[in-house]
């Protein structure tokens, strides 16, 4: 008699373990496909960054030749200016004064 209730708590037993392995089966299988997901996100991740970093690096080489051309520029106003001044017979302004080129 005892046997029959040992046999059928363990057979409630064996009916909830297979219910709990076929849910985590489920689980299992839809983490799977999550994974997938999340490696091709991943990876589209990685390719926009590489895009940011290359598009930083050709702003900072552009920002870098505009901040030559802009020099260039600059010094070529003060050139024309002292040009006019001599021209006018004002006198030059002073390298360290004031006025001196702050770039």
């Amino acid at each position: 008699m005892i046997s029959y209730l040992v046999d059928a708590v363990l057979l409630i037993a064996l009916a909830f373990t297979s219910m709990r392995v076929t849910r985590m089966h489920r689980e299992l299988a839809r983490l799977r496909s999550y994974q997938g997901e999340f490696s091709t996100i991943v990876h589209e991740t990685a390719g926009a960054f590489d895009t940011v970093i290359s598009a930083a690096h050709d702003s900072t080489a552009n920002l870098g030749r505009l901040a030559n051309v802009l020099s260039t520029k600059i010094d070529q106003a003060h050139e024309a200016i002292a040009a006019l001044d001599a021209r006018n017979g004002l006198a030059p302004a002073t390298v360290g004064g004031p006025e001196a080129n702050k770039h």
